[in-house]
């Protein structure tokens, strides 16, 4: 009897497709998005107008984020939702490089975003429904360290084709989404109805309660405020004299770091599912870190240091989040919440970069400024999200 590979021990098949689907998804998405600003710059754009094409991507996913994932909760269609998802990005991305102007590249953008952001509430609300909490914590560990991989492999990628030519990057995400159409017509059991499984009714009026939208706003905040910082950075490094393939070699392996915390933070949930807000709480407040140290930290190794405490930030909130929106919405409704979740996220990436833009571009491009002005964002959220959990949580 021939000894499986190590994933597939552990791992059902299910689940190995879930986590191809959430690698494909974030390859696809990083690989396009995180350096997009040297592609627009190369084709022509100002800062302002990369700024709103940016933010049409987001926006894409703001409005979609809710809508698909309430399509999904009164449908049950998750198989072909995912499909849909991977089909449309993949699409869009091959487009991108024929598409020449400012309006039409941001109506493509948009498109590209409506469609990516369908995956994401699914597949963690396939793994947050699990009774089982340790199994649950351990398997939304290891689809966020799959996604970290691919974040890392599509910055070292995308870093390099840059350099050559930034239009590869579209060519390889739309290739790579198409090629998993037939993985996807394998998933099984993904299908149906929570609230005919459980018998529970449909909560209409659950998102519109002011708890959710404390808890909520905290999460737009602090991502308007990495967004502005993340899709900028690399500008910022640029004129700081850094090549676009020594960039992506920084975000890539800075973002390697978080791998090892994601298997930590998710046992540490487990353990103890009272620390959760706490953890989240950490989560906002690492977050601050880079925004303050980023302005000064551009010679050398010292490069790693603001994106390394970064994406480490981002375990601690996004595990914990997860998992706490799981134990907080109505059952019945997890995939509408969570991709009110993602809306949340977007809706940062929407306003974030065009703020950081207008700022940057009032500042006569003062980029400490505007880093450590984007600080206060995140500030405000662990204060608002700590006002959350004295009120409401913490009981």
């Amino acid at each position: 009897m021939k000894k499986r590979f190590f994933l597939f021990r552990y791992f059902s098949t299910q689940f190995l497709i879930l986590m191809l689907v959430a690698f494909v998804a974030n390859f696809t998405y990083i690989s396009t998005s995180i350096l997009f600003a040297l592609f627009a710059k190369k084709i022509g754009l100002n800062v302002t107008e990369t700024g709103i094409v940016i933010s049409a991507l987001t926006l894409g996913a703001l409005i979609g984020g809710p809508i698909w994932g309430k399509f999904v909760d009164r449908t049950g269609k998750r198989k072909i939702t995912i499909l849909i998802s991977m089909i449309g990005q993949g699409v869009f991305c091959l487009i991108t490089p024929f598409i020449s102007g400012f309006f039409p590249l941001l109506m493509v953008r948009f498109g590209f975003g409506w469609f990516w952001v369908a995956q994401t509430p699914i597949v963690n609300e396939i793994i947050i429904k699990k009774r089982n909490i340790e199994a649950k914590n351990r398997e939304l560990s290891w689809i966020n360290i799959i996604r970290g991989v691919s974040y890392s492999i599509a910055m070292l990628i995308s870093g390099y084709l840059s350099d050559f030519d930034p239009t590869w990057n579209f060519y390889l995400a739309g290739i790579v989404s198409l090629a998993i159409i037939y993985p996807i017509l394998l998933l099984k059991k993904v299908d149906g109805l929570r609230s005919q499984e459980e018998g529970l009714k449909i909560d209409g009026k659950w998102i519109l309660r002011w708890k959710n939208f404390l808890f909520y706003l905290p999460i737009f905040l602090r991502s308007t405020a990495v967004n502005g910082l993340s899709f900028f950075i690399p500008l910022f490094w640029k004129e700081k004299g850094l090549s676009a393939a020594f960039i992506g070699m920084v975000l890539g392996v800075s973002n390697l770091i978080q791998l090892m915390f994601f298997p930590i933070v998710g046992k540490t949930c487990s353990r103890k599912m009272k620390n959760i807000p706490s953890i989240i709480l950490f989560g906002y407040a690492l977050t601050i870190i880079p925004f303050i140290v980023a302005p000064f930290l551009y010679r050398g190794i010292s490069v790693f240091v603001p994106q390394s405490v970064l994406s480490i930030s981002w375990v601690f909130f996004y595990i914990a989040t997860t998992l706490l929106l799981g134990e907080i919405a109505p059952y019945s409704q997890r995939t509408e919440a969570l991709g009110w979740m993602e809306t949340a996220f977007n809706l940062g990436g929407t306003i974030g970069p065009i703020t950081f833009s207008f700022i940057l571009a009032g500042s006569s491009n003062n980029y400490p400024l505007s880093f450590l002005s984007f600080s206060l964002l995140v500030f405000s959220a662990l204060i608002i999200f700590s006002s959350y959990e004295r009120k409401y949580h913490h009981r």
